[in-house]
């Protein structure tokens, strides 16, 4: 690839050249020669001048770059630095021999032809041969098995290579993967820029090297470059957008932040910035965004970035009808975007509508092949419809790419808990839980696992933690009040469910919420109140309620129901079914009977 940017740079291809060497770049930023020949393939002073400054900083005794910085005046000359080698002769040069001129031989003849070093190469020669001849003797009348090992001092050893390890991977023995993009026959379109101003001068130049470096993925080049414009024309508040957006690219949220600020205060009519603020302040803190959002979307009613990432928010809060309209409204603006379809994906997938949720995540996918995102939002709405071998197949794949994804590892383990290997699901989750120790999902379906487990005290602590990570989430207080009632702390349980039965999305979970509720309530000796939950229960459309349990409802509301009867109450330890319902985002409860222990249920 090094030799094609050259190559591409030698036939004044440069744009082809930027696209190779930025690709390098990615795999290796501390490579002197990559930023060396990419200052090369620059068209603008400024950009080459970035590029020898960041190889300096790498390494600021290499003499090509010393040298390309004193002739761009960044550096003062220096005498102990030799000049540019010339490997050819300059063509005025030729025209100085004389026709009757015999040039000098050059390099090995010119040597050969000396007489003292033709002599001494004879003797050195005769030397070597019989040096040959002792060791080739000392061999052969040594009667050891080590007469083919080569003379100590005449080999030099290899050295060993100790790889680089990621001491939370799971697997080191992976070979290193291609790029993605590298590997299919697909390019990604960029997102347009966003109401781009028009600049003049060296101010242009800055900013349209501000682009590509951002673009191309090179953050700091792209910062710098803005802060120029930003510079030479104090009133481009596009500019500083792009050196904000650059800088929280980077992960730099606080430098990002203020200039975000700074283009509010030079415009506060241009949407972009608040947009940017409001990203910036997400991945940085747990201050409330949505003001930033509303604002963005109210100074530009078709800004579709805008109403995407007010969806994003709104799915966070578990507000998903909010979340599936901005969605829709951000694919009505800009259709075919990737980045909507993905949204939609994990919209339906919070909404329980795994099939809409694969539909969306298939068009994600067949629209743009290179995102990654797209492989770990699909292997999601795979493992939520079932289809768990491709889940599986898809996930190991994305993790080989993102071995640092928490959420990737979370996938994976809940997939493999609904597979039965309970062993590999338990060793994901693990690895989730190092590189996130905040993944609230992780912390449900290891408590999932303690649960079949019976080791319930361990279960009640990872759904506490689930729940202290995402308290929104209905699944993860109904994890924790089946906990409860397994460590036979009843009123725990009931006062834990009691708490999110509006949060209760669809009529499953409903079924769910009644379900315990009526348990709590038997234990708690409130028989009326227990008798109500099991008949909303059994109100319930019969395909959300198993036959199993609507059975166990109706004998129930029966025993309740009868004045002369004492009700039924718990006298066994709670035994959770082993088979989950295979989804992303909701998961059935497996509290017991409360009359009897029963064998785990082999249908969902």
């Amino acid at each position: 690839m090094l030799q094609a940017a050259v190559d591409a740079i030698k036939q004044e291809k440069l744009a082809e050249a930027r696209e190779i060497l930025t690709r390098l770049l990615r795999t290796d930023q501390q490579n002197v020669g990559y930023w060396l020949w990419l200052s090369a393939a620059m068209e603008t002073p400024k950009e080459r001048l970035y590029c020898l400054q960041t190889a300096y900083k790498v390494d600021p005794t290499d003499a090509s770059v010393r040298r390309g910085l004193t002739l761009l005046g960044a550096l003062p000359p220096d005498d102990s630095i030799a000049p540019f080698p010339m490997n050819h002769s300059r063509a005025w040069e030729a025209n100085l021999l004389l026709a009757d001129e015999k040039p000098q031989p050059k390099g090995l003849k010119r040597l050969t032809s000396n007489p003292g070093f033709r002599m001494a190469a004879i003797l050195g020669a005769g030397a070597l041969a019989l040096v040959g001849m002792a060791i080739g003797v000392g061999m052969l009348f040594s009667g050891n098995t080590e007469r083919q090992a080569a003379p100590v001092g005449l080999t030099t050893p290899r050295p060993t290579v100790t790889p680089q390890t990621n001491p939370n991977a799971i697997s080191q023995s992976k070979p290193t993967l291609l790029p993605l993009a590298q590997q299919l026959d697909a390019t990604y379109t960029p997102t347009v820029v966003y109401a781009a101003t028009q600049h003049v001068g060296a101010a242009q130049d800055s900013y349209r090297g501000g682009i590509r470096a951002f673009n191309s993925g090179q953050w700091e080049m792209a910062a710098v470059m803005m802060e120029q414009v930003a510079t030479m024309e104090p009133g481009a508040v596009d500019a500083l957008y792009f050196a904000g957006e650059a800088r929280r690219l980077s992960g730099k949220y606080a430098d990002a932040i203020k200039y975000y600020n700074m283009a509010i205060s030079t415009s506060p009519n241009y949407a972009p910035s608040y947009l940017g603020r409001a990203r910036a302040v997400q991945a940085s803190s747990r201050k409330d965004t949505l003001a930033d959002l509303d604002k963005a979307i109210d100074l530009d009613p078709n800004f579709a970035e805008a109403y995407l990432e007010r969806a994003l928010y709104y799915s966070r809060k578990s507000n998903y009808e909010a979340a599936l309209a901005d969605a829709n409204a951000s694919d009505d603006i800009r259709p075919g975007s990737p980045l909507t379809k993905l949204a939609l994906a994990r919209i339906y997938l919070g909404m329980d509508e795994p099939a809409e949720a694969l539909i969306a995540a298939q068009a994600a996918n067949d629209l743009d092949v290179t995102m990654l995102e797209t492989y770990l939002v699909l292997g999601t709405a795979y493992r939520a419809n079932g289809e768990l071998d491709k889940a599986v197949g898809l996930m190991e794949t994305y993790v080989q790419y993102q071995p640092d994804s928490a959420e990737a590892f979370m996938v994976l383990g809940a997939a493999y808990f609904s597979r039965q290997e309970y062993e590999t699901a338990q060793k994901h989750l693990e690895q989730a839980l190092r590189l996130d120790k905040t993944n609230s999902e992780a912390y449900f379906w290891m408590g999932e696992l303690q649960m079949l487990k019976e080791n319930y005290d361990l279960a009640l602590s990872n759904f506490e933690k689930a729940v202290s990570y995402n308290s929104e989430s209905f699944r993860n207080a109904e994890g924790l009040a089946r906990a409860y009632l397994a460590t036979e702390e009843y009123g725990q349980a009931y006062i834990t469910i009691s708490k999110v039965e509006k949060m209760a999305a669809n009529d499953r979970e409903k079924g769910e919420f009644y379900y315990i509720q009526a348990i709590a309530n038997q234990k708690l000796s409130a028989p009326s109140a227990a008798l109500k939950a099991w008949n909303a229960l059994l109100a319930l459309p019969e395909d959300v309620v198993p036959a199993e349990r609507r059975a166990e409802a109706e004998e129930q509301v029966g025993l309740l129901g009868t004045p002369t009867r004492v009700p039924a109450t718990v006298t066994s330890t709670p035994t959770p079914s082993k088979t989950p319902l295979p989804t992303a985002t909701r998961q059935p409860s497996r509290t017991p009977s409360p009359t009897n222990t029963r064998a785990p249920s082999a249908t969902p």
